[in-house]
């Protein structure tokens, strides 16, 4: 699957990694294909609200494969095979030799309560 995508002002996640991502456990998302970001400074968003903004501080581009141990565990896994899991169940067939985008991000302001993405929207 090859797949190309440029990543707008939200970086969303799933509910059970929301903790993780707003206390700095997990500062690297790995995404499958070619993700390129727009912008630096990005939206947190999690079940359509928003809950943080971040800065993209580092992008590179790897095979699935190939990844270290540094970012499996920077992405909050205990092994490539867990993470390799969870793509799977993300974007379906996933195949070691297709690329994947690896996107440091460090959160820079915690709202005191989610924002609905709606609101952001309606500008």
């Amino acid at each position: 699957m090859k797949r190309e995508v440029n990543l707008g002002p939200y970086l969303r996640f799933k509910q059970k990694y929301l903790d993780d991502v707003l206390s700095g456990r997990k500062r690297v998302t790995v995404r499958y294909g070619v993700v390129k970001p727009r912008f630096n400074l990005v939206y947190i968003v999690c079940c359509n609200e928003i809950y943080a903004e971040a800065f993209i501080t580092k992008v590179y581009y790897t095979k699935l494969g190939k990844l270290g141990e540094d970012v499996v565990v920077a992405e909050g896994f205990k092994s490539k095979e867990e993470l390799f899991t969870e793509l799977k169940e993300i974007y379906g067939e996933v195949n070691e030799n297709e690329l994947v985008s690896v996107i440091y991000f460090t959160v820079v302001r915690r709202y005191n309560a989610p924002v609905p993405l709606s609101h952001l929207q309606k500008r």
